[in-house]
């Protein structure tokens, strides 16, 4: 759970700086797509397919979908946005959880 709020913080700072729209509903996107996305990616990983940065490459294309719809942003920002956004919450969850 501590590991899910970690990123939806670091995440939600990166759509606010990529995406500059109302923030309240970038905090609202990015706790559904990530209540989504981060479960299914620690199923994945633990239990099906242990290839980290191939679910990590997955988990950005579906983040980027999502962004795109929900935040109505061209797909090119969205992608940037979830590129950036998923760098930054690996390298933070790597340093604070190992």
């Amino acid at each position: 759970m501590v590991a899910l709020i970690l990123t939806i913080f670091v995440e939600f700072l990166i759509y606010l700086f990529g995406i500059k729209k109302d923030p309240k509903m970038l905090l609202l996107y990015c706790i559904l797509i990530n209540s989504f996305t981060n479960p299914l990616f620690n199923y994945l990983y633990i239990y099906e397919l242990h290839e980290f940065y191939l679910l990590e490459i997955a988990i950005i294309m579906v983040e980027g979908v999502l962004i795109g719809l929900l935040a109505e942003v061209s797909y090119s920002r969205a992608f940037a946005v979830s590129v950036a956004a998923n760098l930054a919450s690996m390298i933070i969850g790597m340093l604070v959880f190992g």
